[in-house]
């Protein structure tokens, strides 16, 4: 099957109109819908019927015991080790491609060329989301610290590019009871194991928790359960509490992520995705998101603004120059502009990036689409 592609507004143009919903089982709502200048298919193949022509990837199962990238010994983690072994390489491949195909399912549906090619990406997020539900994939309890967060960062990605697809295609995708109930299992499995870490003497609280109120939000929005956007809420809770403000009050950061070195903008950029989705999430359903809140995400989008574009300025640095940042963990810009489009240092930083902070696997894939009013 070719992967020629056209343009949403396209595909909108060649199927009926629907109304765009962002209803979802349960009650609960979610965050992503079709804006009303694009029309979502009435009518589409059976996808049922059809045989994706991506054979899926083998469903992980084994333990997840994963080396971490960076040289333990070093505080900040932030100097890469000598290497990972051949097993940790193998199931981080693994598990990443498994949820990055998932992304490019729905990013192909976004762009396809026809009806049928609609469906075949319908097709295709069915078949791989139950060959690896039927497997039990990413259920098994041995794992250590990086491969807990593997289990994280997976359910973050197939639950975006799940919530994303059917948002595209006015909720065509049907999840079958054995899928539904192995992303349960996985939501279930990571609130046991990020839960304790809600402890107010648990001192590395940070990025790991702001993707788990992510991984375990979206999958609430996804089937419907709201206890599962409020245990996000309450990682969203500890988070604000983190923010700290600086000596002028015109930025704040978070002091886990600063401690990461030469990595500091790297992982505040990186917090600041799941921290936007999830406020967005929560302000959605009934979650309380205070304009105290909305102050402290907005300084602290001055402060990952300002360690890219003048990270001289910043004293909290202590001068240590930082790695640059991939504009995909600047996805965050893209739900954040949509909410406060008025951001000076925020839109100053798009600007800088020429508007090309999409696309970022882990959430996903392209988001812009249902933020219409960002550019």
């Amino acid at each position: 099957m070719s992967l020629r592609c056209l343009p949403l507004l396209l595909l909108a143009a060649l199927l009926p109109v629907t109304q765009p919903s962002n209803a979802t089982a349960g009650g609960t709502r979610s965050i992503w819908s079709l804006p009303t200048s694009v029309t979502a298919p009435s009518v589409l193949p059976d996808y049922h019927s059809l045989v994706c022509p991506k054979p899926v990837i083998e469903p992980f199962t084994g333990a997840l015991l994963v080396d971490s990238k960076y040289d333990q010994s070093d505080p900040t983690k932030s100097t890469l080790g000598k290497g990972q072994s051949q097993e940790s390489q193998r199931i981080h491949d693994s598990v990443a491609s498994y949820g990055k195909m998932l992304s490019l399912f729905a990013d192909y549906y976004a762009k396809a060329q026809d009806p049928p090619h609609a469906a075949m990406a319908l097709a295709c997020m069915d078949q791989w989301l139950e060959a690896w539900a039927a497997a039990g994939a990413l259920e098994n309890r041995e794992a250590n610290k990086t491969g807990i967060a593997v289990r994280n960062w997976a359910l973050a990605a197939i639950a975006s590019s799940v919530l994303k697809l059917q948002a595209l295609s006015g909720n065509q995708l049907r999840l079958s009871e054995r899928q539904k109930q192995w992303l349960d299992r996985l939501a279930g499995i990571i609130i046991e194991e990020y839960d304790p870490r809600l402890a107010p003497s648990f001192g590395y609280f940070n990025n790991h928790d702001y993707w788990a109120a992510w991984s375990i939000g979206s999958t609430g929005m996804l089937l419907g359960k709201q206890s599962r956007i409020d245990w996000s809420a309450k990682v969203f809770r500890r988070a604000m509490q983190q923010i700290t403000p600086s000596v002028g009050g015109d930025y704040a950061y978070l002091p886990n992520e600063l401690a990461r070195g030469t990595l500091a903008a790297n992982y505040t950029h990186y917090a600041l995705v799941p921290l936007t989705l999830v406020a967005e999430t929560l302000r959605l359903n009934g979650a309380s998101v205070t304009a105290e809140d909305s102050r402290k995400l907005d300084l602290l989008a001055n402060f990952a603004a300002r360690i890219v574009l003048a990270p001289n300025g910043l004293p909290e640095l202590q001068g240590q120059k930082q790695q640059k940042v991939p504009p995909y963990k600047m996805a965050w810009l893209v739900p954040f502009l949509s909410h406060n489009p008025q951001h000076v240092l925020a839109r100053q930083l798009y600007g800088a990036e020429h508007g090309d902070v999409d696309g970022y696997r882990q959430i996903g894939g392209h988001i812009k689409p249902f933020y219409p009013n960002v550019e």
